[in-house]
């Protein structure tokens, strides 16, 4: 006989060590979440109107940042260039994940909702 103790393995009746993790992705079938990707589907054009931040527009920075704030972004070019890099580390990601996923089937098992 065989259990799954506390901390994730699985033992026999002695306490031998069976299983460092259970399951066999190491996922608890019963905690686990079905999703959509959403950075997937979307066209080019599509997935950067929603998740590319765009420090140049000020209409929209200012209904959710004060007025310093915006100044402060907008004259570090440190900022600038991290805001960027973060773009393209997006781009590159979605890239990735289109390659292990060609085609196109977005729906995934994870033991957390991203959306939320």
């Amino acid at each position: 006989s065989v259990m799954i103790k506390y901390d994730g393995t699985v033992r026999n009746q002695v306490e031998q060590l069976i299983q460092l993790r259970y399951g066999e992705d190491g996922l608890e079938a019963t905690r686990v979440e079905f999703q959509s990707l959403p950075t997937l589907k979307p066209s080019n054009r599509a997935f950067e109107k929603n998740f590319k931040f765009d420090p140049t527009n000020e209409r929209q920075l200012k209904k959710s940042l004060t007025e310093d704030i915006i100044k402060d972004l907008l004259s570090d070019a440190h900022c600038l260039s991290e805001i960027e890099t973060e773009w393209e580390t997006l781009v590159n990601d979605r890239d990735m994940v289109r390659q292990i996923f060609p085609s196109g089937d977005s729906k995934i098992v994870l033991p957390c909702n991203l959306q939320r």
